[in-house]
């Protein structure tokens, strides 16, 4: 299953003035490594969007600790934590979404 790919960690919505916006980030389970290799994750990537609309990523070096430090800058951005069901709820297709930009820009380098 496409969602099982992805080990959301923290999502996070901007309301404001007509704007709509997700921050997140999450650990891509690559389904070719192996099970050594996909112990324990070097990789964290973050995403961005409109809510609905094509997402963006980013690829940072793993660390529960830097990735909470990015989580703090956006809730003093006025981010606020919401479940990964609510953002489903929100943004029905977004493991298709991400199927198509995130692996696209994987294999392509780009991230």
């Amino acid at each position: 299953m496409t969602k099982n790919r992805y080990d959301i960690k923290w999502v996070g919505r901007c309301t404001y003035e007509g704007s709509d916006k997700v921050w997140g980030w999450f650990v891509y389970n690559d389904p070719t490594a192996n099970e050594i290799t996909n112990r324990r994750p070097e990789k964290a990537y973050t995403f961005w969007a409109a809510t609905g609309k094509t997402p963006s990523f980013k690829k940072h070096p793993f660390g529960e600790w830097e990735m909470n430090k990015l989580v703090h800058k956006k809730k003093d951005r006025k981010y606020e934590e919401i479940s990964s069901q609510n953002l489903l709820s929100l943004w029905p297709t977004m493991y298709d979404d991400f199927d198509y930009k995130f692996i696209f820009n994987l294999l392509a380098d780009n991230i």
